[in-house]
């Protein structure tokens, strides 16, 4: 974006990129819950997580091993240092995903003024079972690790478990990616190797420059900053249905794809 800031035009910008946000994010949700069904573990996991199948299904052993590994793997290296050892039936529960605006830590400099913020993405969210989120897992973390332990281990078992429905539900990414929403998974610092799922839409948000911000911190005196819609992202959003067919018209019958081009 080659623009000039000023506070006037920040203002301007975050009021559009709240609002899109809102609206985005309350379709996002609408469609999580009409795809609740397809997030629950249990026709993956079956005879394995408490209340599942009572008749073996295929496929759950070999869910539960790969769960059981990439547990294995997680949880008994820092940050957790938790006991391994993980039996059937797991105590894993089937629920709607819920959204967290995606936040991470900046350090904007200039001219020897510095101000250290945390920054959230409006337009990106982590995807979690509720009350599973990076944030929760975190405040654990730094708690009382006796006290916690049982609630860490579970915790760390549901975000392992929705990365396994997606692994195994491959065409709910498709079903994503169809709505104009793109899944990946990354990882957080000081999570380890835990997958941490993000969901966002074609929209980016961005930081303007490091004077602007500091400039808004010291007049709000709050420790935090909101990125701003990229309003060339607006310009260029373009429909990929018609993309597609434009392209098998092109492939197929390329006078009637110069046909519709001229009009």
């Amino acid at each position: 974006m080659n623009e000039i800031f000023d506070i006037p035009r920040i203002l301007e910008l975050r009021k559009l990129t709240r609002s899109i946000s809102d609206k985005i994010e309350t379709d996002l949700k609408g469609y999580l819950s009409t795809l609740a069904p397809l997030f629950s573990p249990a026709p993956i996991l079956g005879e394995y997580m408490r209340g599942g199948s009572k008749a073996p299904l295929k496929g759950a052993e070999k869910a539960f091993r790969e769960l059981k590994s990439q547990y294995q793997a997680i949880a008994g290296q820092k940050p957790y240092s938790l006991p391994i050892e993980l039996s059937s039936p797991l105590d894993v529960f089937a629920a709607t995903p819920t959204l967290t605006a995606v936040e991470y830590p900046y350090t904007p400099n200039q001219e020897g003024k510095s101000a250290s913020l945390t920054v959230t993405s409006p337009l990106k969210w982590v995807l979690s079972y509720p009350e599973q989120e990076p944030k929760r897992l975190l405040e654990m973390l730094q708690g009382n690790r006796n006290q916690l332990k049982g609630e860490l281990s579970h915790a760390l078992l549901q975000c392992l478990t929705l990365n396994l429905v997606l692994e195994k539900r491959p065409g709910l990414v498709s079903v994503f990616q169809g709505l104009r929403f793109n899944l990946e998974t990354t990882h957080h610092e000081e999570l380890g190797e835990l997958p941490v799922i993000i969901i966002s839409c074609p929209l980016r948000t961005l930081l303007p420059p490091d004077d602007i911000i500091i400039q808004n911190t010291e007049i709000s005196g709050i420790p935090s900053f909101e990125e701003i819609i990229n309003i060339d992202d607006i310009r260029k959003l373009s429909d990929p249905l018609q993309q597609n067919i434009l392209l098998i018209t092109q492939e197929v019958t390329p006078a009637v794809y110069k046909e519709i081009l001229s009009h």
